[in-house]
């Protein structure tokens, strides 16, 4: 709502971002990427200016902040300042700034950044039960696997382009043929090269279209004493079945 666009027209609730900038802006909260908290302040007051702006009464913003801080879990950091928290603790302060409103429309840009595993998981646990207030959310990840979890609909894209665009089970059908198998081991790359393996966070990945393939790559993985795990598709393999091609195009 503040950069006059060079063509086309938006409308985020029937209003139009360029002539209705104001309702929009108090209808929609804001979790940027790189958002930043006030060096000097603690969460609780960052959380409290943000539930003070939006317009609840003293009594009601102080109920709102620690029913937000305690859900994050945040509480028992609240009086610390924020230049001496991490990195997670800092995002989270920032998600629980914009979860703190009563916006009808989140966009949370990449919420999880930075954030440890459990972390993400309470902070993925916060939004369905956002969303299952009637909350419409925005959120963008590199994530795959925290796309497939949270999202009622998911658009893929690269490079600017919108790519493919449905819900979790149209995008997966896409590679509903494919079977995915991890191995675990040494020289993997190597010795399974004709299965063109892929390495995923330090473990291997092959993907096979057919039981046959299936059998085989099993089998030559068996032959060399690796253990083997066999998985579903997923939303990562539907991501590199359509961006994968775009780049050999």
């Amino acid at each position: 709502t503040q950069l006059i666009p060079t063509s086309g027209e938006a409308y985020v609730y029937g209003y139009d971002v360029v002539k209705d900038a104001d309702r929009i802006r108090s209808k929609v909260a804001v979790v940027p990427q790189e958002g930043k908290t006030y060096n000097f302040t603690t969460p609780w007051h960052e959380v409290y200016l943000a539930a003070r702006i939006w317009g609840y009464g003293r009594v009601e913003a102080r109920k709102k902040v620690e029913e937000v801080l305690k859900r994050l879990e945040l509480w028992e950091h609240r009086n610390k300042l924020c230049i001496q928290l991490s990195g997670g603790l800092r995002q989270r302060t920032l998600l629980a700034r914009a979860l703190v409103t009563d916006a009808e429309l989140l966009i949370l840009d990449e919420p999880t950044i930075g954030v440890d595993p459990l972390g993400r998981r309470r902070i993925w646990d916060f939004i369905r039960e956002i969303r299952d207030l009637g909350k419409t959310i925005i959120l963008t990840t590199h994530y795959m696997d925290e796309a497939e979890e949270i999202s009622d609909r998911v658009t893929i894209i690269d490079s600017g382009r919108i790519v493919a665009e449905g819900t979790i089970e149209e995008l997966l059908s896409i590679v509903r043929n494919g079977i995915k198998i991890h191995v675990y081991g040494d020289d993997v790359g190597e010795r399974l090269g004709n299965w063109s393996p892929r390495n995923v966070d330090g473990r291997w990945i092959i993907n096979v279209s057919n039981e046959e393939e299936l059998i085989d790559a099993v089998r030559d993985a068996l032959r060399y004493g690796y253990r083997v795990t066999i998985k579903p598709p997923d939303l990562e393999d539907v991501f590199i079945s359509l961006v994968g091609e775009m780049y050999e195009e």
